[in-house]
């Protein structure tokens, strides 16, 4: 069996970009490892491309799903295929330095670990030589707002402790199969391919802690990521801030992120700790969602698809909560105040 599959998903990514995240990732200090590109519906082709550079390596292989399956589908597809002990999605603007997968792999020694995030780092240090941060790990506060600690802070080491964290970003995590396959919908649904993209990682790290697996984030296992959305600071606790944010994102990607966020919240959520954090939970998402609606009118547009997959989301929630191993009390702790 192989240690471990990297997977990369694209949809119309600059080739240059892809070229020097597939560079870095064939650049492993670490063995046993296959990276995978997978075409998804692009509107143009870089097959050729990827070939003529990528073609010869061993390690290289490239798939072409012919549509787009959305980032949960063209995963779930790959992960099914997989014979690999760890799967890794990994997002086309990252670049992984050689010890990147090495340093990862080695919190897997605890077999109760599903998942693994390194320290994420934007691409290029400030002047002064310090490093803006990416992510270093995935937090929930009371109102149920997911969020990378540490995101556009600057690295100074405070996140220099190996630690159990709530969950994991899906844009350079590493995961241990079997452990998915205890929390999978059907067949080979491991993220949940209703989401289609954004949050499918927030929903997946739940679950997996409610099944009584752990989550953990690795500092010295360094990783540096451009990030398309990411998060305004302050959410919209700084309204001129949060509006600047949103205006510069499609629309389909705030109803995504919206949409999906709440599903997340729908699925798994449940007991003394939902009903303590629920007037936080609710006055967030009516605020949220009204706010929204005023920068950008025509999120309006996808309500009737939100209740169209409510049905199909809520089946899915009596799944989760059937097979759940965690209790309330077991997941009231990862609800920070802040």
């Amino acid at each position: 069996m192989q240690k471990i599959a990297v997977h990369i998903v694209r949809f119309n990514q600059d080739l240059d970009l892809l070229e020097r995240c597939i560079r870095a990732a064939l650049n492993q200090d670490f063995d046993d490892y296959t990276v995978t590109v997978t075409e998804n519906g692009s509107s143009d082709s870089v097959e050729s491309s990827l070939l003529a550079q990528f073609g010869t390596h061993p390690r290289f292989r490239f798939t072409d799903n012919k549509k787009n399956l959305g980032f949960a589908g063209a995963n779930n597809k790959f992960f099914r295929d997989s014979d690999s002990e760890f799967v890794m999605p990994l997002n086309p603007d990252t670049v992984m330095p050689p010890d990147y997968l090495s340093r990862l792999l080695i919190a897997f020694i605890d077999p109760l670990v599903a998942a693994a995030e390194g320290k994420m780092l934007k691409p290029e240090p400030l002047p002064d030589g310090l490093w803006i941060l990416d992510g270093t790990g995935m937090t929930v506060s009371r109102a149920r707002r997911a969020r990378e600690r540490g995101q556009l802070e600057v690295d100074h080491g405070q996140y220099d402790l190996a630690i159990e964290v709530f969950g994991v970003s899906a844009t350079a995590a590493a995961y241990r199969k079997s452990a998915l396959e205890t929390i999978k919908f059907g067949e080979s649904e491991y993220f949940d391919e209703d989401f289609f993209t954004y949050w499918e990682d927030l929903d997946l790290s739940w679950r997996i802690r409610l099944a009584g697996f752990r989550c953990v984030y690795v500092p010295n296992a360094i990783i540096y990521h451009s990030r398309f959305a990411g998060q305004s600071k302050h959410g919209f606790r700084k309204p001129s801030e949060f509006t600047r944010h949103i205006r510069n994102l499609p629309t389909r990607v705030v109803y995504w992120d919206w949409r999906n966020h709440l599903f997340s919240i729908i699925k798994n959520d449940f007991g003394r700790s939902f009903l303590r954090d629920s007037p936080f939970i609710v006055t967030r998402e009516l605020l949220l969602f009204g706010y929204l609606v005023l920068i950008e009118p025509k999120l309006i547009a996808g309500i009737p698809e939100f209740f169209r997959l409510l049905p199909r989301i809520l089946r899915k929630r009596k799944i989760v909560q059937q097979n759940r191993v965690a209790t309330s009390e077991d997941m009231q702790r990862w609800f920070s105040s802040r």
